[in-house]
Formats: structure tokens, C-alpha cells, sequence
């Protein structure tokens, strides 16, 4: 339970870093693999390639289902909104 407690009282700079870059970066599919890689180097004796292939298949997965994502740009002339082009 101690360790718990721990992790709550840590700052929140700490655990998500400085602006929304380094909190995606520190939650990402892909700095669990490179987390797990670099245990797997310091550490030889355990076995983690089983969390870290299942951690690349579903990086590509994810990656898969992002491709197909398709954004509409708004014609922001034919709804008035002009102005918005502007920036």
C-alpha cells in the first residue's frame, strides 16, 4: 500500500511532463516497447518478449485503424465562417 502512496503524491509534471507532446510520448504503445527493450538489454534473464511482440502488434494495429481515419476540411466560405482561413 505504501507504494501507492506514493505514486499519488507525485507531481503531475512528473508523471505526464511539461506540455501534451511529452504526456503522449510517456503514454504511447511505442515508449512501452522501448521501455520494454531497454529492460530486456539491462536484463537478459527475464523474459519480456512476449509483452513486447504483443505491444508491436498492437502498434500496428493501432497504426492500421489511424490510417483509415479520413478528416473533412470544412469549406469555411460556404458556411460563412471566412474569417477562419485568415489564420
Amino acid at each position: 500500500m505504501e507504494g501507492s502512496k506514493k505514486m499519488m503524491k507525485r507531481p503531475i509534471k512528473e508523471v505526464y511532463g511539461s506540455d501534451a507532446s511529452e504526456a503522449s510520448k510517456a503514454n504511447s504503445i511505442a515508449s512501452q516497447i522501448e521501455l520494454l527493450e531497454e529492460i530486456i538489454k539491462a536484463k537478459g534473464k527475464f523474459d519480456f518478449t512476449a509483452g513486447l511482440e504483443k505491444l508491436k502488434e498492437e502498434l500496428m494495429e493501432a497504426d492500421g485503424m489511424l490510417a483509415d481515419v479520413k478528416v473533412k476540411v470544412p469549406d469555411w466560405c460556404k458556411l460563412e465562417e471566412k474569417w477562419l482561413l485568415d489564420e
